[in-house]
């Protein structure tokens, strides 16, 4: 059906989706937590955590989208970059200088599509997932049938990972990583995010600084009913504290989602971060 009705597929597979996990544990697991988080976060209205609860099946409808359809009907779900975006043209600026990046990529919408924004940008890309990449590796290699990008995918569980990105940035390569999240198991860095201090990916932001990397934090926000790429300022590590370069990342993100709490699906999450950092 995917393949040859992609547009009703589209409509019809969050409903599909959500009627599949109704009653799952991990659907509940991810009611609680996120109803927890808007609660502490002061954002909570029961409109915001309908509109959150709706964010994971759509997630899963997409990922599902992706599977099975043809990479033309993929390419057209890359978020649309606003006509004249200063940042976006100044990361065009900077990788043609040939400086590394590490794209921040976010729970906002799905980071499949959002990473189809890059295909005039980049040839080659690291993205670097947590834990295993094994599950994810199927929706990657679609995407990169989709857009043309070399895409490789990497796992924080990897024994070398750390060497594997510092090197791929040493040569002027971008990576990719969800930065509006925190999945290690022990604290690296504490930064507000949400106005209360969380854990954040400390070693992550040593080594794109070490490598003499840009950090540009990115969010794909559904609005006047198309998905836009919003691109936040530029970072330069190599000029910037790694304190500093993370809360300004978690800053970005924290305005974002206090604008559009119920397009998030990263409170879990986060207060899982807001524990680590007690």
């Amino acid at each position: 059906m995917i393949e040859r009705l992609p547009r009703l597929a589209r409509r019809v597979l969050p409903s599909v989706v959500a009627c599949r996990l109704y009653g799952s544990m991990g659907r509940a697991r991810y009611l609680h937590d996120t109803y927890q988080a808007l609660q502490q976060s002061g954002l909570y209205s029961r409109r915001v955590f309908l509109d959150a609860s709706a964010v994971r099946p759509k997630f899963i409808a997409d990922r599902t989208f992706v599977a099975h359809a043809r990479p033309d009907d993929i390419v057209r779900l890359a978020p649309t970059v606003r006509p004249g975006d200063a940042n976006f043209a100044a990361i065009r600026r900077q990788l043609a200088e040939g400086r590394p990046f590490l794209f921040g990529c976010s729970y906002f919408g799905c980071i499949y599509f959002a990473l189809l924004a890059l295909k005039d940008l980049v040839r080659e890309l690291l993205v670097v997932v947590a834990r295993d990449p094994a599950p994810g590796l199927h929706y990657f290699n679609k995407i990169a049938m989709a857009s043309g990008i070399r895409i490789t995918v990497a796992g924080t569980t990897e024994s070398t990972i750390a060497l594997r990105i510092l090197r791929h940035l040493a040569r002027g390569g971008a990576v990719a990583t969800m930065l509006d999240c925190f999945h290690g198991e022990r604290l690296e860095l504490r930064s507000d995010f949400l106005g209360k201090p969380a854990a954040s990916p400390g070693t992550l932001y040593g080594i794109a600084r070490r490598a003499g990397a840009i950090v540009v934090p990115t969010a794909s926000i559904h609005k006047d009913g198309k998905q836009l790429l919003e691109i936040g300022n530029l970072i330069d590590l190599p000029s910037t504290s790694i304190e500093a370069a993370s809360q300004s990342v978690n800053d970005y993100f924290s305005d974002l989602i206090r604008t559009y709490p119920g397009q998030w699906m990263g409170w879990p999450n986060l207060l899982a971060r807001w524990q680590l950092a007690l």
